[in-house]
């Protein structure tokens, strides 16, 4: 992957690596499964969310790699820059 942007950290890529070959599941879940804390993971996706790369889908809080964070995982950031804050 390319330099990424100021805000991401390096679980972010786990993370969306995950959610793209097991879309989709739940945050505790998500958590277990990379070895992760529940509670950093929780923060990890709410930014990835913010930035577009996952999105929620169901009510259930339930989350999906977007578009968006597929072209992260496959070009780098520089494939999401222009409308990263």
């Amino acid at each position: 992957m390319s330099t990424s942007p100021d805000w991401t950290h390096p679980a972010d890529e786990r993370i969306l690596r995950f959610l793209s070959e097991n879309p989709p599941d739940y945050v505790p879940l998500i958590a277990n499964r990379l070895g992760m804390h529940l509670g950093y993971v929780e923060r990890r996706v709410d930014t990835l969310v913010d930035h577009g790369l996952l999105e929620p889908v169901s009510g259930e809080v339930i989350y999906a790699v977007t578009e968006r964070g597929e072209r992260y995982l496959k070009e780098g950031a520089v494939a999401v820059a222009p409308s990263d804050d």
